[in-house]
């Protein structure tokens, strides 16, 4: 009943705001009182709260007994200087301890830069828009509401004059951010001009479009006349999911679980250090496991499939479709990731591939397959996970650098689980 008169009545929150108030001055100033003081105190607030919980106390009566337990309080509680300074602080520090503990035992922010879980996670991608004048890049109202909302910007700059490319300078890194960093904006040389672009993601190189550094770092184009658009991309930003601390406390990481773990001392040769990885949980410690040249995954002989949890997806793939990147095709060895890779560059997608995109494209994919190649080169490879270890596997088979590479991780490295997208806050929001 004085949960539902709280709600109903304003009286009854400004009463209950004036106790709290009255009893935290009291427990700061309890050791200094004297006892008769302290036992006045005590007995007014008893007698206050009961007034304030009783249902027949009008409106009347609570002002009357909250002036008595204000007169109180002013003559033996001893007031403190800026008292707004006060209560402010003891609200910002409070609010500070329960997000710090929110991150630290339920649920933690993390973003997914690369592309190695599409497409149930998505990293940064690009798209270069210097061929497409029928996309119209949004302005004002709408371009915030893309960027902010959505989670794509837009990046145009225009040569005011004619020129070459020179090259990308002066990036500028985010406090923490790794060895090639997170620019807030970098430079464009062109020319005798230089173009400063703000915001500009990771890897300018790629998603300015402006670059191909694995085709020897040279240009897609190289030089520009006055007018034409040197940048003209569509950057959208990869997914921020909340990672979940809590569950991993009072059970064991399931088969089919995204787990997320820290990578420090973790393969130390090949996982990028000091950040999180986060992968498809598939061999606990003790268990055999090799991946079949039909994409499928064994544990001690048996198939992974749709029916397993957490793989309905991963399984649910054409036989006869070549594995393909960021799209769920099963989990690929090396005899098989090179076998679907020299068809993609046996292919000729919009009107034709040059020999230069066709070299860019086998340099990309060379680290690739040798990653996969190092504990499943092809499927009487078997590779037997350590006791107090898990196995994981990037969803984007063709793309993913993942315990095929660098093997298992120590079950101390693992953090939690994947809970739900936060951002971007598109059709990839939710759980």
């Amino acid at each position: 009943m004085h949960l539902l008169r709280w709600i109903l009545f304003r009286r009854i929150r400004k009463g209950g705001e004036l106790l709290g108030i009255v009893r935290r001055h009291y427990n700061h100033q309890r050791d200094i009182l004297p006892e008769k003081n302290r036992m006045e105190l005590e007995s007014g607030m008893r007698e206050f709260e009961t007034t304030l919980k009783c249902v027949s106390t009008s409106a009347a009566a609570l002002a009357t007994a909250s002036s008595t337990l204000e007169d109180l309080a002013h003559r033996w509680l001893k007031a403190y200087a800026h008292p707004a300074y006060r209560d402010n602080f003891e609200s910002f520090l409070g609010t500070a301890v329960l997000v710090f503990a929110f991150k630290t035992f339920f649920a933690t922010p993390m973003e997914i830069p690369t592309g190695s879980a599409q497409p149930t996670f998505y990293g940064i991608t690009a798209e270069d828009l210097r061929d497409r004048p029928d996309v119209k890049i949004p302005t004002g109202i709408a371009r915030l509401w893309e960027r902010w909302i959505k989670g794509t910007s837009y990046y145009e700059v225009i040569a005011t004059e004619a020129g070459e490319l020179r090259g990308i300078t002066n990036v500028r890194k985010e406090l923490g951010a790794g060895t090639r960093g997170i620019g807030k904006k970098c430079d464009v040389v062109v020319g005798n001009r230089t173009y400063t672009v703000h915001w500009a993601p990771e890897i300018p190189e790629d998603h300015l479009r402006l670059y191909d550094r694995y085709n020897d770092n040279t240009p897609f184009k190289a030089s520009f006349k006055q007018g034409e658009p040197i940048i003209r991309c569509r950057v959208r930003a990869g997914d921020r999911l909340f990672v979940e601390r809590f569950t991993y406390n009072f059970r064991k990481p399931r088969r089919g679980e995204y787990f997320v773990f820290k990578s420090t001392g973790v393969a130390p040769s090949i996982v990028t250090q000091g950040t999180h990885y986060i992968k498809r949980l598939v061999a606990f410690g003790g268990e055999k496991v090799r991946i079949g040249d039909d994409r499928h995954v064994y544990i001690n002989g048996r198939p992974l499939g749709t029916n397993d949890s957490g793989f309905e997806r991963i399984y649910a793939f054409d036989p006869n479709a070549v594995a393909t990147d960021s799209v769920y095709s099963g989990h690929v060895n090396g005899t098989v990731y090179q076998k679907a890779f020299a068809h993609y560059l046996g292919t000729t997608p919009r009107g034709g591939v040059s020999p230069a995109v066709q070299k860019s494209w086998a340099a990309a994919r060379a680290s690739y397959y040798a990653g996969v190649t190092r504990y499943f080169p092809d499927q009487d490879a078997e590779f037997t996970v350590r006791t107090n270890c898990f196995l994981g596997f990037g969803d984007n088979t063709m793309s993913s650098s993942d315990g095929r590479h660098w093997g298992d991780v120590p079950r101390e490295k693992v953090i939690g689980k994947s809970w739900m997208v936060m951002w971007p806050i598109t059709d990839r929001w939710g759980w």
